[in-house]
Parts: C-alpha cells; structure tokens; sequence
C-alpha cells in the first residue's frame, strides 16, 4: 500500500463507513476513493461506460467529479492512481467470484474481460456487491 503524502482527509459523506470507521488510518482517503469509484461505476455502468473504461480512469474521473461536487470528494495524489486502478480491479474480479488475495493474481485480467461482457443490470449489481464487500473487508475490527 501507498504512503498517503495527502494531509487530512474529510469526507463530506457523515456516513461514510470508511471515514467513519474507528480505526481511521492514512489509507481512509484512498480506500474512500476506492469506495467512491466503485459507488459512482454502478452510475457510469448505467450510462453505458465500458467496466474497461470504469475501473482505468478512476483518478481522472475522480478530479472531475471534484471538480463539480467539492472538496468532499478523496482525490489521491497521481502517483496513487494506479494503486487505486489496481485495488479497483482486485475488488471487482472478488465480487465476480475470484479468490484472490493480491492484485498480481494472473487470473485478474480473464475474469474482468468476461465480467465486461455483462449487461447493464448484472453489471451493476456486480460494482454493488464490490462496494458492498470492499467496504466489509475495510471497517472489520482488526484482531491484535
């Protein structure tokens, strides 16, 4: 993982159960900017954006949507972005069933290709599921 080189991170969402969470450490923005793309694909899925195209352009997408809502939204510093793209796909592949447990797992790319032939609906529902177990994996309390 990225050192964050960020200064403190507020999010704008009170309910963020990333920034929220307890154990709040330097990874919050990057794993809420991590959430946030995932949250935002299901929106870009909708609007016909290839998953190709959802899970590389995070970053830009990122400073544009920040652009337009506010300094609520986690903007990762660019050195971070493809540490960001990498756990984007890692999150995606593990709702689409893959077991894998690094984002160098060589089966990555075979089960993203088959989940960018999805349609709208089950595409969607996919980014849910990621966001949803992304966010799980990221809030559980760590055991000492």
């Amino acid at each position: 993982m990225p050192r964050s080189t960020v200064s403190a991170w507020t999010c704008d969402y009170d309910a963020c159960p990333i920034c929220t969470a307890p154990e709040r450490d330097e990874m919050s923005m990057l794993r809420c900017a991590v959430l946030t793309l995932l949250e935002q694909g299901r929106w870009m899925a909708c609007d016909e954006i290839p998953l190709p195209e959802i899970l590389s352009a995070g970053g830009d997408y990122l400073s544009r949507l920040r652009g337009a809502v506010g300094d609520g939204i986690p903007m990762p510093a660019a050195e971070h972005w493809a540490w960001l793209k990498a756990e984007l796909r890692l999150a995606v592949a593990r709702a689409a069933g893959l077991d894998a447990v690094s984002t160098l797992d060589p089966r990555i790319g075979d089960v993203l290709t088959t989940a960018a032939r999805l349609p709208e609906r089950p595409l969607v529902d996919l980014l849910d599921l990621a966001a949803e177990q992304f966010t799980k994996l990221h809030t559980q309390p760590r055991s000492a």
